[in-house]
């Protein structure tokens, strides 16, 4: 049997900080041969770490569709994102996904894969690096459109993204979204269909501890998530749909696919490194989002039981959160604002993938807005998060019956913490209709120790945005080191703009 030197990949920071391009074939610092379980098990945290960090999701998407605002700086409550955390989105994406790649790699390969079989089974390894690998590139497709792209199942031409150099691309083309939205079904679907649910997936889980079984519900929720993001424009959406339900999707909250972070400083959890570590205290919840909680707000008329744990009282005993508004001035003399709560910025708090809350709130809508489903999807979130369930009954008890604003908030606030998700929801829908939209000027109330004070503000986005940004610009990096398959991909989107709307989007 060949010797093989185990060792799990790290990205170096000098690599980060002073490499001028992305690299599309390789990880630099990837070994000559690595053990799968560690590649898997470093993905499924750092990916995590890459998107849910005070950067990217604090500095722009949790801002973005309000669940917080910053306290000191609006420019980026305003859409105006740093060029410096577009890039690092990017190159997440193509560094996590050379070592997925590598994971089926060593699974095909002659000389590997008898000895990467000892950490799970050939194909549920291949499975389970498909499934990843979806969830990554799909990050990258609904923040910028097209994008570079690798399949393992398909011979399509423009599927170029870590190919290998001795292939002779040097710089990729961009895939469409019609086709890589397309591949992403299929891929999902042959993974889930490959699993051996009689063996273990994977070695180095952090999502299932190796479950097969877990893990094709996993695949089937996934694609039920994209296919039901895509049907009104992609006829064969329906059919997976259909086939992902009928293959089985997550069935409750031991399902749910997420990474539980360590309770120390060293491998705590992303806010945790960004709020206490660091004490960066940039950002707090949004006064629309807490008074959604609050039932001041939005359709139900109802004090949400997360709130609580969502929101942490002020040095009043109150739930306050940050106007939405043009001026720094305002908001650095604002002084009321809670933090995110204690669960929130705990070290180990658990970073989801997807979970079943999400799964019930879709099957409500392919259902037309299902009450069953909705209630479901209710309980399932709060459940989650440790609420008790006298007061899950007493809310379920008094909500608005199931229709697609009711589901649709619903969902928004049971995705909180996870806003990519919510803002591909809302650029679908239009939901929830709670946000402070741009150019519209709103009252704000908030208790203070001698009573109440409100104030008028006005949210004016840099840029003359009209709605929230529909993607982000590409990289100028990218556009330095493969201009003419950028400006090839602006052109297919119809510009490489902030407004520019998805394939999908409304």
């Amino acid at each position: 049997m060949k010797t093989l030197k185990y060792y799990i990949t790290v990205f170096l920071v000098g690599v980060l900080l002073f490499s001028c391009e992305v690299d599309y074939f390789s990880d630099p610092n990837s070994p000559e041969v690595a053990p799968t379980y560690g590649i898997m098990n470093r993905v499924q945290k750092q990916f995590m770490n890459d998107t849910r960090d005070v950067w990217f999701s604090g500095r722009q998407m949790l801002l973005w569709v309000q669940y917080w605002n910053q306290v000191n700086y609006t420019e980026e409550d305003r859409f105006q994102y740093r060029e410096t955390v577009n890039k690092a989105a990017w190159d997440d994406i193509y560094y996590n996904a050379q070592d997925l790649i590598d994971i089926i790699q060593l699974n095909t390969d002659e000389e590997t894969k008898g000895d990467m079989a000892q950490f799970g089974p050939n194909e549920n390894q291949i499975s389970a690096a498909r499934i990843m690998l979806v969830f990554v590139y799909l990050h990258g497709l609904e923040l910028w459109g097209d994008i570079p792209y690798y399949s393992y199942g398909s011979d399509n031409a423009s599927f170029q993204a870590n190919s290998l150099k001795t292939e002779g691309v040097d710089m990729p083309a961009y895939a469409t979204q019609e086709d890589i939205y397309a591949d992403m079904l299929n891929e999902l679907d042959q993974a889930q269909q490959n699993i051996d649910t009689s063996s273990k997936m994977i070695d180095g889980d952090n999502f299932f501890g190796g479950d097969a079984t877990q893990w094709k519900k996993f695949a089937n929720s996934l694609r039920l998530r994209i296919a039901n993001r895509i049907k009104d424009v992609y006829p064969a959406a329906q059919g997976h749909i259909d086939g992902a339900i009928s293959a089985g999707v997550m069935e409750s909250n031991a399902d749910n696919a997420g990474v539980t972070f360590e309770a120390n400083a060293v491998n705590g959890a992303p806010m945790y490194q960004g709020f206490v570590v660091e004490a960066r205290k940039d950002f707090a919840p949004s006064g629309q989002f807490v008074e959604l909680l609050q039932g001041k707000r939005g359709p139900f008329g109802l004090e949400d039981p997360r709130l609580d744990i969502y929101v942490d009282d002020n040095s009043n005993g109150d739930k306050v959160g940050v106007p939405l508004t043009q001026s720094n001035d305002v908001v650095a003399a604002f002084e009321w604002e809670s933090q995110p709560g204690a669960a929130i910025l705990a070290p180990d708090y658990t970073e989801y993938y997807m979970e079943y809350a999400e799964v019930c709130f879709i099957l409500s809508e392919v259902n037309d807005w299902d009450q069953d489903w909705y209630e479901k999807g209710v309980r399932a979130s709060m459940e989650k998060w440790g609420v008790a369930s006298a007061d899950i009954d007493a809310y379920i008890d008094n909500l608005p019956a199931a229709s697609e604003e009711n589901v649709m908030t619903q969902k928004y606030i049971a995705l909180y913490m996870q806003p990519m998700e919510a803002w591909s929801e809302y650029r679908r829908t239009g939901y929830p209709n709670t946000l402070v939209r741009p150019n519209e000027p709103y009252d704000y109330t908030w208790p203070t120790a001698d009573g109440e004070m409100t104030e008028t503000y006005e949210f004016i986005p840099i840029g003359g945005l009209t709605d929230l940004p529909g993607r982000n610009k590409y990289p100028l990096n990218e556009g330095s080191i493969n201009e003419a398959n950028v400006k090839a991909a602006a052109s297919s989107i119809g510009g490489d703009s902030q407004e520019t709307k998805l394939w999908w989007a409304n």
